[in-house]
């Protein structure tokens, strides 16, 4: 198997709390790029995912591995999270993440170096999760192309549609509405596709009713 995905969790629970502010949709921006940096190393190994979960007590869960899934338990109480900056819960998640990976990586026999290279990648990117969403798309008669970029954060994530002409000259930016906090918000970005040389169209993944057009 190919090492594809890290999670983290809480086993803190406060029904008062939003969504955005729940300690694991925070988490999803930092798991997010941290996964894809690990996938791109084709880590072979028994698992495919590997969830870690904070626990406030120094009462620890064993390891366990089952179905392609990895859990461990790492000591750390979420109550004070929410008092720290952007800036400081990005650097505490990846924290979180290394110490995860510190006992899975004991678990499956697996050298501990591409994750610390891995953490060193996204300290130099300053922990922000900033990328294209697949392909450009070129018009009908190629003289454009239009892409969507992803700016994806602790609390929200933006969405910027870019049309440009052959020689990158931009003809278009809009920000894409997101009406869903954390990977959810990113289920905006299912089809995209030109309706013709000056419009384009972007569809949800699943509510058909949410459809947005773009004209130059």
């Amino acid at each position: 198997m190919i090492l594809r995905g890290i999670r983290i969790f809480s086993d803190e629970y406060n029904p008062n709390e939003k969504l955005e502010e729940v300690f694991h949709i925070q988490a999803e921006s930092m798991c997010s790029m941290f996964s894809s940096f690990v996938y791109e190393k084709k880590i072979r190994t028994s698992v495919t995912v590997i969830n870690i979960e904070c626990r406030s007590t120094n009462a620890l869960e064993r390891t366990i591995e089952i179905d392609g899934f990895l859990d461990v338990c790492v000591h750390y109480d979420v109550k004070n999270f929410a008092k720290f900056s952007e800036q400081q819960k990005k650097e505490i998640q990846l924290e979180i993440i290394m110490l995860g990976l510190k006992k899975a990586c004991e678990h499956l026999s697996l050298e501990y170096a591409p994750f610390e290279e891995i953490q060193k990648q996204i300290i130099s990117l300053n922990y922000n999760h900033c990328f294209i969403w697949k392909k450009p798309k070129f018009s009908p008669n190629r003289k454009r192309k239009v892409f969507v970029k992803v700016d994806w954060g602790i609390y929200k994530i933006d969405l910027m549609l870019v049309i440009e002409g052959r020689n990158g000259t931009i003809l278009l930016q809009r920000a894409v509405p997101i009406n869903h906090p954390g990977t959810m918000g990113l289920d905006i970005l299912g089809e995209l596709k030109w309706l013709d040389n000056d419009t384009v169209e972007l569809k949800h993944r699943y509510i058909k009713s949410e459809v947005y057009t773009f004209t130059l």
